[in-house]
């Protein structure tokens, strides 16, 4: 037995060894640290479960690279490992080139809640998107969208100017960022998010496209950086909220997945709210601070837009040349409806910060034309 086998075989072992537990305990992973949103939310969520089914579905919660490293979390949780977890789409764009295709979407409209929203009913009800997952032994639940990301630099001087910004080092976990930042000069990394305090500190990064969140809310950049040009690139939106072993999904009652449409509903909520609040708050602290927040000048600004203007980083020819996305325009047209259904049910919020009426919108529009008792499940 060897690589993954080898190391998932361990890692059950050790994991059994360490920590045995109740038959009637489960696990869920999220490769992300504590506190961070997405966090907060899945142990809500749990908690929630755990309640309302008496005890009968409870887990136990592990973060970071605790149980695996960030890049392993999707073929962990098809494997078996935990029964359900986080994963970002961008570290595995082999087995989901789909999703990964449909990053430069977001240069398109630009709104983080319509495309958290929009993902997130695209991969529940589109049968290709649904596949996409199947074939990893995983089942797709609800969706986010970080806020567009700033850079967050350890260089001397602000970065405000295409010129300063060519050659630099910047991590983004992939995507569409990634492609922008090469196709303008700079060198895109794509390492996990736990590992950019380090890179920053050590100087193996010049800058980190990252949730401003991240400089002192749900991370502590601020200490390894010395300023962060508010870039406004589009954020993560191309992965599930939750992601659940198959086999797990399946021995589950209809009654209970039912319930787990009800509660993704508000955790999606809670994640999309968390996100829009902190940026602002993050980067107003950092400021107080003495830490220098700055606007990219027009140099960028115009780069930018020609880029979208001149077919969005070629994201047609991305998605088929990289991705191995056969035919790309349909794809593109597949995922266009939910967006642009999106697009009228936020802006037709009084307030996309109100979580009750964010949970209601998402219920109507999304998880309650689900049947708990087949999806998932064939």
């Amino acid at each position: 037995m060897t690589g993954f086998s080898t190391f998932m075989a361990v890692g059950a072992l050790g994991l059994a060894l360490a920590s045995p537990l109740a038959a009637e305990t489960y696990r869920i992973s999220y490769f992300q640290q504590d506190g961070e949103t997405t966090v907060v939310a899945g142990r809500w969520f749990a908690e929630q479960m755990a309640e309302r089914t008496g005890g009968r579905i409870e887990f136990d919660f592990f973060t970071g690279s605790v149980l695996f490293p960030p890049k392993a979390h999707l073929q962990s949780i098809g494997a078996g490992v935990v029964q359900e977890g986080s994963q970002n789409s961008g570290y595995t764009p082999s087995e989901l080139p789909l999703s990964n295709a449909l990053s430069s979407y977001g240069f398109l409209q630009p709104d983080p809640t319509t495309m958290g929203a929009a993902y997130a009913d695209w991969v529940m009800h589109d049968p290709a998107a649904q596949d996409e997952y199947l074939s990893q032994n995983v089942v797709p639940v609800g969706g986010f969208s970080t806020p567009n990301y700033p850079i967050i630099c350890n260089t001397r001087q602000p970065v405000t100017s295409l010129e300063q910004f060519r050659g630099l080092k910047i991590r983004w976990p992939g995507g569409a960022s990634a492609k922008l930042t090469q196709d303008l000069g700079a060198i895109p990394v794509n390492i996990p998010g736990n590992e950019i305090y380090q890179a920053l500190q050590n100087g193996s990064i010049d800058c980190a496209g990252i949730l401003a969140a991240w400089l002192n809310i749900d991370n502590s950049l601020e200490e390894v950086s010395r300023s962060t040009t508010v870039l406004d690139w589009v954020g993560s939106y191309i992965s599930p909220a939750q992601n659940w072993n198959r086999d797990f999904w399946t021995s589950m009652s209809a009654e209970d997945r039912a319930l787990v449409f009800e509660l993704a509903a508000r955790t999606q909520a809670k994640i999309q709210i968390r996100f829009n609040t902190d940026s602002q708050k993050a980067l107003e602290t950092a400021a107080a601070n003495g830490h220098q927040v700055v606007e990219p000048d027009d140099s960028i600004r115009q780069a930018v837009a020609q880029w979208v203007d001149d077919g969005v980083g070629d994201m047609a020819g991305v998605a088929r040349d990289t991705y191995g996305v056969a035919d790309p325009e349909a794809l593109f047209a597949s995922f266009a409806p939910y967006v642009e259904k999106w697009t009228a049910l936020v802006e037709g919020m009084e307030d996309r910060n109100d979580e009750d009426a964010f949970t209601q919108l998402l219920l109507d529009n999304l998880y309650n034309d689900l049947d708990p008792a087949a999806y998932g499940t064939k």
